[in-house]
């Protein structure tokens, strides 16, 4: 007969293809589980905890999050969108790589070292976030928000389409590429000329 703990702790498996859409998960433990091209849309996940875990090719758009940690997790090619990370427990430790996550929320996050690599983040809301070290290089930050946001030390060569006001977030040795670092212009209140030569 399994004991409870036995019941709800996954420790090294992997799920593959596996469709679990609109369902309320609770009390579960992964521990070094990958989920591979797996759906669990709109999916509520309640007293959950994935340490050391990689989602690859999944569907994880709309989940909700109570009471759930992420600890040194991993999002691989996957959609990720409208998902309230602000909800998870702290601390929240997850990196991406080519995923879409528009839509999402961190509101007031420590994200300090976060990888969000060649993803597509349109309309994240990073407002109070500690996102010091992060890497967003070759992202797509287009309309996502950066309001009393830390960004110091954070590599964001090669994204794109991020307005990020200078007024009110700190970037201090925060590292950019031409020309998008020209948009840093609009936030000065300042007036250029084409002067010809």
């Amino acid at each position: 007969m399994k004991t409870s703990e036995e019941e709800t702790a996954h420790h090294q498996k992997k799920f593959k293809n596996i469709t679990s859409e609109e369902k309320t998960i609770t009390g579960r433990y992964f521990d070094h589980r990958t989920f591979y091209k797996c759906s669990l849309k709109g999916s509520v996940f309640e007293d959950c905890n994935f340490e050391n875990c990689v989602f690859e090719e999944c569907d994880l758009s709309l989940i909700k999050l109570k009471e759930t940690a992420f600890s040194n997790t991993q999002i691989n090619g996957s959609k990720a969108i409208g998902i309230v990370w602000h909800a998870a427990s702290n601390p929240l430790s997850v990196n991406f790589k080519n995923s879409r996550i528009s839509y999402s929320s961190f509101y007031g996050k420590n994200l300090k070292k976060m990888q969000m690599i060649d993803c597509i983040a349109d309309e994240a809301d990073f407002t109070n976030c500690n996102l010091i070290q992060s890497n967003f290089a070759g992202t797509d930050l287009r309309n996502a928000i950066f309001i009393n946001t830390d960004m110091s030390q954070a590599n964001f060569v090669n994204a794109t389409n991020y307005s990020i006001n200078l007024q009110n977030n700190k970037t201090k040795k925060a590292k950019f590429s031409l020309p998008q670092a020209l948009s840093f212009l609009h936030s000065l209140d300042i007036i250029l000329v084409d002067q010809e030569l």
